[in-house]
């Protein structure tokens, strides 16, 4: 009987061992198939295994004895230390998948690979003695998370951080409450313009010319694209407002001159908006207020600056709630439409009056076009009230009364770019003057030079369709806006509009005068009709007609008028100012 126990007890002893080994051989086979490297370190993080993965991951195996800590990026290797040692010195059990981190090591190969790092001490396991140290490699992996992240952050035209990006800054600078703060929205004040008359490809253009700009002016300060055509400068925890009011003079500034891109030289101001933390307490706040002082410059005018105070919020106000009127002032019949003559300079003979739109408000009085066009061309409303002004001017022209024998006045209405390039304009023109039954020799559409700065063969083919049924073009604030001299060679026009700037200028500056006087010459010999706007004096008069100006407009003739003030004014025994 105790024979027979002993003999089980032996056959037990074998199986269990049959089955350590057999175990031993599993575990050993998967170490040796696994696909990220697991090593085994002593004591001084010295090597005493590696498992055959290595060599794909670090370009050998044949690691026994190396130091662990000198594979991994001289600029980690503090770090890499550290971590050892906390698994060694951390009950394994409490840490849920040991000790982690992420190393960058050298391949023997030369390669830079970055691996995910998990520690575990073995020490007190009879099989291992020592720390277990698996590597995982990653690189595809973070080298995906941080293009992911800089995408998450970072503009990719500009190469600018993005919205998100700075206002995490902003909350982070207030947080730490150590200084002033300030933020600068940076608006482009005719951006959309370039872009519709340049195209997409020059309008990126100019935004990465800006954005250099910006960086390169800001001294350090963080610069960010936070929307299509706007950017922001943090100034973090500085020492005072005045810091602040600096940056934004010096991005003013950087931004007052051209733009040059294939060929062209662009004008790309921009309005500044500031704030800082001296009036708020909460990066909200903050941003608010930046964006309320960005409409108060707009509202004062192109590449100009304005910081918040409670007065802008008044302004702001003032802008929102004439947005808001302006769709119902055209619904209610408020805006109306005043004319102002052109006369020959010779004989001051009128030849036209030029279409001006006013709106009637009710609580604020009469508003010239400079005080809601820009609102008009914001909201979209710009198309309709163009084609009522059209359409009322059409209407009104038909009562004028000869100037000589066949002769009468025409009518010039400005049309904006947005209403040019409507759908159907042309149509539209043609069915007013047919309704109407006014000959189209006796409208005159007065484009702007922004309108012909792009070979566009719709802008083109239209402008040749409305000359073809009789309507004259001409083109308005000549001399502003860019190199339009060529322009003059190629695009259909029959008049040229001189800029008020040229007019007030001459009287004091013989190179101006000399200037204009060139242009005038190159006008006439292109066959085109030359108005001179903005005359006041009887001496501006003498002298524009001395340089060739053959027609002129401006108060010294008269001012804007009523309709009906206009129907007196065109008749024979008051038209004339001989």
């Amino acid at each position: 009987m105790l024979s027979a126990q002993a003999m089980l007890a032996l056959d037990r002893a074998r199986l269990n061992t049959e089955i350590t080994r057999h175990r031993d051989d599993h575990l050993n086979a998967l170490v040796e198939q696994a696909s990220d490297v697991i090593l085994i370190i002593d004591e001084d993080d010295r090597i005493r295994y590696a498992s055959p993965s290595a060599r794909i991951l670090l370009g050998t195996s044949a690691l026994s004895g190396a130091s662990l800590v000198d594979l991994v990026d001289s600029s980690e290797r503090r770090q890499a230390g550290y971590l050892l040692r906390y698994a060694r010195s951390t009950d394994a059990s409490a840490v849920d998948g040991g000790s982690r981190a992420d190393w960058t090591l050298h391949a023997a190969d030369g390669r830079t690979v970055r691996v995910e790092v998990s520690c575990r001490d073995l020490r007190t396991d009879e099989s291992i003695h020592g720390v277990v140290v698996t590597l995982r490699d990653v690189t595809n992996q973070r080298r995906l998370e941080h293009e992911l992240t800089r995408r998450l952050f970072r503009d990719t035209l500009t190469g600018l951080p993005n919205r998100l990006f700075f206002d995490e800054r902003v909350s982070e600078a207030i947080a730490a409450d150590a200084g002033v703060t300030g933020v600068l929205l940076v608006d482009l004040d005719n951006f959309r313009a370039i872009n519709e008359a340049l195209g997409r490809e020059t309008g990126d253009a100019v935004l990465q010319t800006v954005a250099a700009r910006l960086r390169d002016t800001a001294g350090g300060f963080l610069t960010a694209r936070v929307g299509g055509n706007e950017f922001a400068v943090l100034a973090a925890n500085v020492a005072g407002v005045e810091i602040v009011d600096e940056v934004a003079v010096r991005l003013t500034d950087a931004l007052a001159g051209p733009i040059f891109g294939d060929g062209d030289m662009l004008s790309c101001t921009a309005s500044i908006g500031v704030a800082t933390t001296m009036n708020a307490g909460t990066a909200e706040e903050l941003l608010r207020h930046a964006d309320l002082a960005l409409d108060a410059a707009k509202a004062a005018g192109r590449g100009t600056w304005r910081r918040y105070d409670p007065s802008t919020s008044t302004a702001v106000s003032y802008r929102l709630e004439l947005r808001s009127a302006l769709r119902q002032a055209l619904q209610d019949e408020a805006l109306i439409v005043e004319y102002q003559p052109i006369v020959a300079l010779d004989t001051g003979r009128m030849a036209g009056l030029e279409a001006l739109v006013r709106w009637r408000h009710p609580t604020r009085g009469v508003l010239s076009p400079g005080e809601f066009i820009g609102i008009a061309e914001e909201s979209g409303l710009i198309t309709p009230i163009g084609d009522w002004v059209l359409a009322t001017a059409i209407h009104d022209a038909l009562e004028w009364q000869p100037t000589g024998p066949g002769s009468y006045p025409y009518v010039s209405v400005n049309v904006s770019v947005q209403q040019f390039r409507s759908s159907g304009f042309v149509d539209t023109v043609h069915r007013l003057l047919s309704e109407a039954r006014l000959p189209p020799a006796r409208l005159v559409l007065e484009i702007t030079e922004s309108l012909l700065l792009r070979d566009d063969d719709k802008v083109w083919n239209d402008l040749k369709r409305l000359r073809q049924l009789g309507i004259r073009m001409a083109i308005d604030d000549f001399g502003t806006g860019y190199s339009a001299l060529g322009y003059l060679r190629q695009v259909p026009l029959d008049i040229v509009k001189l800029d008020r700037i040229f007019i007030s200028t001459m009287a004091s500056s013989t190179r101006q005068r000399e200037l204009v006087r060139g242009i005038v010459q190159l006008t006439r010999t292109l066959g085109l009709t030359v108005v001179a706007e903005g005359i006041e004096t009887e001496h501006q008069r003498a002298i524009s007609h001395s340089i060739g100006c053959g027609y002129g407009q401006g108060y010294l003739f008269a001012r804007p008028m009523s309709h009906r003030d206009a129907i007196a004014w065109t008749a024979p025994a008051t038209g004339s100012t001989d």
